[in-house]
């Protein structure tokens, strides 16, 4: 437990830490995701899950819309049926590349490592994550100007 308390408050420790008139930083970048969702009744049961992350960033550096990026993040999970995967809460670091146009689609790729607390068997799980996401938007509806 002692190491999870200490990962937490060096992950916002890390975050708050860096002096805002650095001149090699381009930004402090936030972000959240949240989802909450009912899953119908298999088997006579009901689950509703609330799962999410908070994240702060620092962007290093950038080449054209390519940026450099560090993150610490809170991830949050939490589910009626007390599955024991689905309820979970802890902190994370990473790096990571990312890819914004104005225009078009939002690309990240990088390397995290989560600390991981599942509330109903009080396991602790670290581990580090290699990923890529995107994300993309369009409108079919052609606009007049």
């Amino acid at each position: 437990m002692n190491s999870y308390r200490l990962s937490v408050f060096i992950s916002v420790f890390l975050c708050l830490a860096v002096p805002a008139a650095a001149h090699a930083i381009d930004g402090f970048p936030g972000s959240t995701w949240g989802e909450l969702r009912w899953e119908t009744p298999r088997h006579g049961q009901q689950n509703l899950i609330l799962e999410g992350w908070v994240e702060q960033g620092i962007h290093w550096m950038s080449w054209n819309n390519i940026k450099l990026n560090t993150y610490a993040k809170i991830r949050y999970g939490w589910d009626s049926e007390k599955l024991d995967w689905n309820n979970s809460f802890g902190p994370g670091v990473g790096v990571a590349l990312e890819l914004l146009k104005p225009d078009g689609p939002h690309i990240r790729t990088g390397i995290e490592y989560i600390w991981e607390r599942r509330y109903e068997s009080g396991r602790e799980i670290q581990k580090a994550i290699v990923f890529m996401n995107w994300y993309g938007w369009w409108d079919l509806k052609k606009k007049e100007e």
